[in-house]
């Protein structure tokens, strides 16, 4: 997937401002696609939450993507980031939009974007967490 191909520009949930990701070229990305029925995201999401809260480098950009066109019930996902208190950024996928360009088959997928646009990993919900971090600190290091 070339950079051209990974840009998006979704709404956030939590105030409607649009994101772009090619205004975040530079910097490494971290994207999770998740819904809200979802065991294996129910378990993930707590850990991307921990994360985002511990993160303190400006070389790096969160965004966790709700797949809205997986959803049955789209207008319930802000009563599930308010319950769980979530704080990370929520984008909403276009239905299906940004998950099929992606080419992803199954959440929770966490995909790591380098500072080019490229992508350099791609995690099913099999793959730890700890392992995401690794390689995400490897390509930070890598300066």
């Amino acid at each position: 997937m070339s950079t051209s191909d990974t840009n998006f520009c979704l709404p956030s949930l939590q105030d409607g401002k649009h994101f772009c990701l090619n205004e975040y070229h530079g910097k490494l990305i971290l994207l999770t696609f998740w819904v809200t029925w979802c065991p294996a995201c129910q378990s993930d999401l707590p850990k991307k939450e921990v994360f985002y809260r511990s993160m303190q480098s400006e070389h790096i950009q969160f965004f966790s993507i709700n797949v809205s066109g997986r959803e049955p019930q789209p207008t319930e996902v802000p009563s599930y980031i308010e319950e769980h208190g979530f704080t990370f950024p929520v984008l909403l996928d276009r239905g299906r939009q940004v998950y099929d360009q992606y080419g992803i088959t199954s959440v929770p997928t966490t995909i790591l974007i380098d500072r080019q646009g490229i992508i350099q990993g791609r995690y099913d919900e099999h793959v730890p967490f700890s392992d995401i971090i690794a390689d995400l600190g490897t390509l930070l290091s890598s300066t």
